[in-house]
């Protein structure tokens, strides 16, 4: 049946008391390694989850928990990706290079960031299209991690003007749809 059953059969084999042919014992160990194999099962994937590198499901949305929202919209290798990145982050992680690591742990990978040294501020220019829950997380997790002395601004970019004119969405057609403005704003 399993490689349970036959390492608890041959194991018992080697003492010559049971006799394993359609017996009460060999239905018994039948059912035993079936349970122990579930139970391994178990915690092979209690100990995948519990490391980021082989994390899958639950693992994944604890951790982001505690950094913040789950991030269930992006692929597992991205999340993995931005939560080790949100776990380096240190004393020491505010050069250029390490912002911008920071901000793609954030789940930003198209932007551009300008600094004005001058004004000691700092303007993130955040490409794409993200709902108003993930623009107030995104700005949030943003203020946390840039020195106090900086004013920064995450600006959200939304489409292009070229990308919204290929949809050719005339006001007759975004009209006849019947939506909240929240919702045209978000409408793809």
């Amino acid at each position: 049946m399993t490689d349970t059953y036959s390492f608890m059969k041959s194991s018992l084999d080697k003492l010559s008391i049971y006799s394993f042919d359609n017996t009460n014992i060999d239905i018994e160990l039948q059912v035993y390694a079936q349970v122990l194999d579930e139970l391994n099962n178990t915690l092979v994937e209690m100990l995948d989850e519990c490391f980021c590198d082989s994390a899958s499901s639950y693992g994944l949305s604890q951790r982001e928990l505690v950094i913040g929202a789950v991030r269930d919209d992006l692929a597992i290798a991205q999340r993995r990706n931005m939560l080790k990145l949100r776990e380096s982050i240190d004393k020491s992680s505010f050069t250029l290079e390490k912002i911008k690591a920071s901000l793609e742990s954030f789940g930003l990978t198209d932007y551009d960031l300008n600094e004005y040294p001058s004004q000691f501020t700092v303007v993130i220019y955040a490409n794409g299209i993200y709902t108003s829950s993930q623009k107030a997380w995104i700005r949030k997790q943003v203020e946390k991690i840039m020195p106090a002395h900086l004013i920064t601004y995450v600006i959200f970019n939304g489409p292009t003007w070229d990308e919204s004119d290929s949809k050719n969405n005339t006001f007759e057609y975004i009209d006849s749809l019947d939506k909240t403005w929240e919702e045209i704003d978000n409408y793809e």
